[in-house]
């Protein structure tokens, strides 16, 4: 049991090893498509926030308008 349990430690080993140089390519490659993203995504948030906001001071001004 022993055996093969590290024999299969060792075949993925190997195969990250094979992958590690292109994993750390990627992940600098991607920095900028991360912040670029997460950058959009909190402005997506702002906007959406905003939306609600005036659209609860709207709901509000009719109230009082009609009250």
């Amino acid at each position: 049991m022993k055996q093969i349990t590290s024999g299969r430690v060792a075949q993925v080993a190997a195969k990250y090893g094979e992958h590690a140089p292109m994993t750390a390519v990627c992940c600098n490659a991607c920095r900028t498509c991360v912040t670029t993203n997460i950058l959009g995504l909190a402005t997506a948030a702002v906007a959406a926030t905003g939306a609600g906001i005036s659209r609860a001071f709207r709901r509000l001004s009719d109230r009082n308008r009609s009250g």
